[in-house]
């Protein structure tokens, strides 16, 4: 497949997946809408649903100290995660 007149962010992610792999992209997302998170979001929704898998009601205090937020932090994460 060529990859002619397309925008710089679409060479980049050419770059960045190589020809197959953004072939197969097009080929599934092609002409749609999709929502790529920031790395920041990402990470944070990963750190929330450990914590909230490792969460057993009273280790609060343990999960604050690994993860480095505060126990009530750990308590909404939790909750939310209901």
């Amino acid at each position: 497949m060529l990859f002619n007149n397309v925008s710089e962010k679409v060479e980049d992610l050419i770059e960045i997946l190589g020809t197959e792999l953004f072939e197969e992209v097009v080929k599934v997302f092609g002409g749609g809408t999709i929502y790529i998170p920031t790395y920041n979001s990402m990470i944070r929704s990963r750190k929330n649903r450990d914590i909230a898998k490792k969460f057993n009601g009273v280790n609060a205090q343990q999960l604050a100290r690994e993860y480095g937020v505060s126990v009530n932090h750990i308590i909404r994460i939790a909750k939310d995660k209901k």
